[in-house]
Order: C-alpha cells, then structure tokens, then sequence
C-alpha cells in the first residue's frame, strides 16, 4: 500500500500531532506500528503524513489507535490537575442535552488496553485502585451487545471524530453510565419532595423520577381544582381508572372514591388538603397531565359502552376522545 494518507503523528517526545501543525525538519512516526512517516506539505494537496511504501497499516488503524491516544492523553492532563472534562449528557428524565463537568483530579490514572472481566476495552479511567469508566472508541464498528450488556462498569462509546475535534469533550454514541439528570429536572425533583413533605408524604413510598423501574409510585405536582392547593400525586401501575387495590404501603392520598363523572368507584388521587379527586385524564392523559407518558392501562381506558381500550390514549387526540365520552354523558360502567 504506497502513500496511505496518515493524518496524524507522534513526535520523538511522545506527543501526538496532526498533519496541520506537524514542523517540516521534525521526525514523525506512525501512531499503529511505529515506524517513520514522511510528512508532505506540497502546498498541492492538504497536508499530510504518508507511510514508507509496503506498509501493513490500515487508515482505520491508526484513527482508532490516536483517538485512543489522545483520550488517554486527556484523562492524564485531569489525573495531573491541568484540565477538566466535559462530558454532554442526555437527561435520563427529560433526553434534552446538558453538561457535565469532571473536574480536574476527577481520575487517577488511565490504561489503554485494559483488561475488565472477560473483555478488553480501548482506554480505562481509575478512581483509585477501581477502574471507574471505559471509553470505548467508534471508527467503523461499533460496540457488539454482548459487551454493551455485560461489561461491569459504566462505559461510553467516542467517534473517533468527536475526540479528534476536541479530546476533552466527551459526546457518547452510546454506553452505559450512571443516572444523570439535567439542573431543570433535578430542581422538579426537590419542589416535588418540597411539596410532598409538606404533606407529611413518607419519602420511601415515591420516586419523582418518572421511571417505573425506581419505585411502585412515581410522584409528581398538580394543583388542586376546587381549593387551588399544589399537592402531591401518584402515578401507580393500573391506572388510569384503577379499580383493583394498589399495593402496600401507598400515599395517603390515594383512596377509593365514587365518581359520578365515572359512574362508579376506583382508586383515585385525592387532594391532601380538602379531599377532593384529582381526575385521571388530566393527571395522566391530557397534554398538560403532570404524569403524561408514563404506562398507562390500557383495559381502563373508558369506551364509549363499558369499559375497553380506546384507539388513542394520550396527547392531543386523547383530550378530543376523552371529551367526546365525557360530554355525552355515557354511563361507563
């Protein structure tokens, strides 16, 4: 393979360079196999390191060796207190993109090619004697389930691109990394508990983290309709319309009640000041609902005779459905 394009170098010193600021005069080696690269700088062509004619290096090599490199490079200027590290999350509550800063001394050292359990990752970052995060580095393939499912630390995945633009902000492709939630989300965290508390709400019972997985209730805040309260309710699995008692221990405030509107009982959120129900399509179906998109039961869903699951069950549309069967005035049961 005769003139392989490389766009990048290391100096005698160690330090990785790129083809734009290489020194004409100053020797280059190859950053996969370490032999001596010719840099050209024709003023033809853009600049450029090519490989001495015969060489077994493959371009997706040595993009994946210096994105490697220079991501080790990074955790070490941390380990060292020079630099901090961004990394830009996606909130686990709402997906919207946010920073997160890993503060200089963040790390403690670094590997690459280290080995964790059954499996070899790309660079690994230590807190200590615990290996702390790998970072996996994408060129052409990605990182196969088997790893993705089992590998025993957080972990993230780099373009190569992304690092080589700036190694020090950190973009995941994909991974798996502790639960992170923007400053919006986790300021709706506290006035939830805020409000919670205030109504002698017993912390255990909730989550206001809207994952099922978290907790049995899901808690969020609405303002009650008739005494204009801000009080706390309760997502639970089976609503809406609930009509098979929720699980022990629950929020006080979840009681069996009748509705006219209904046209009979279920488990419903109820007002922790004055008592009064908080219906469930504007707690979970309407588009303003505080738990929209949270599972909802689908054989609870009122039809328009009895009970049975509605085409539409939640947005805009739901609002239109919903209000059709609410302003005939079917009985639903």
């Amino acid at each position: 393979m005769n003139d392989l394009k490389v766009p990048f170098g290391i100096r005698e010193d160690g330090r990785i360079t790129s083809a734009e600021n290489a020194d004409k005069g100053r020797e280059y080696y190859c950053p996969a196999c370490d032999e001596k690269l010719v840099f050209r700088d024709g003023g033809v062509r853009n600049k450029h390191f090519s490989h001495l004619p015969d060489t077994s290096c493959t371009l997706e090599t040595i993009l994946h060796k210096c994105a490697k490199r220079m991501v080790f490079d990074a955790i070490h200027r941390n380990v060292s207190g020079h630099v901090s590290i961004s990394i830009l999350n996606g909130c686990h509550e709402c997906g919207s993109e946010y920073e997160t800063k890993l503060p200089p001394k963040t790390f403690t050292d670094a590997a690459v090619e280290e080995g964790v359990g059954a499996f070899v990752c790309d660079v690994v970052g230590y807190r200590g004697a615990d290996a702390a995060l790998a970072i996996e580095i994408l060129v052409t393939h990605a990182v196969d389930s088997r790893k993705a499912n089992e590998l025993s630390i957080p972990w993230m995945e780099l373009s190569a691109d992304a690092v080589f633009s700036d190694p020090h902000i950190w973009r995941p492709v994909q991974g798996r990394l502790k639960s992170h939630y923007c400053p919006e989300c986790r300021s709706n965290f506290k006035k939830i508990q805020e409000v919670a508390d205030r109504w002698k709400i017993d912390r255990s019972l909730y989550s206001p983290i809207k994952d099922p997985q978290k907790s049995t209730y899901i808690a969020a805040v609405e303002t009650c309709f008739k005494c204009k309260e801000e009080i706390p309710v309760f997502w639970w699995s089976g609503i809406p319309f609930c009509e098979v008692e929720p699980p022990e221990p629950r929020p006080k405030t979840i009681k069996f009640r009748n509705s006219k509107q209904f046209g009979g009982s279920y488990w419903a959120n109820t007002c922790a000041k004055c008592g009064m129900i908080q219906g469930d399509n504007y707690l979970f179906l309407f588009q303003s609902a505080p738990l929209r998109g949270l599972p909802i039961a689908r054989e609870n869903m009122p039809g328009e005779s009895g009970h049975g699951p509605l085409r539409i069950i939640a947005g805009d549309s739901a609002v239109s459905e919903f209000m059709k069967v609410v302003n005939r005035n079917i009985p639903w049961k």
